[in-house]
């Protein structure tokens, strides 16, 4: 069975219709000296090109995607 580590820190980035800033944010935490760190994406149901900008970050195995398949709000 093999032992996962978990990061030291989680962040977590809740996505709805934002397209045009996820790549930013993603980038922002990949920037980081620190690299302890797991990134955790909730998608909302977005209908823009969010998934579509989230997608080539997803090779790295420290970022997740939970696509929710419809937009559920607060």
């Amino acid at each position: 069975m093999k032992k996962y580590n978990k990061p030291k820190f989680s962040i977590v980035i809740a996505n709805y219709n934002y397209g045009h800033y996820i790549k930013d944010a993603i980038k922002s935490v990949l920037l980081q000296s620190f690299l302890d760190w797991e990134i955790v994406i909730v998608d909302d149901g977005s209908t823009d090109d969010s998934l579509k900008n989230i997608e080539p970050f997803l090779v790295n195995k420290k970022i997740r995607l939970y696509n929710l398949p419809a937009n559920r709000g607060c």
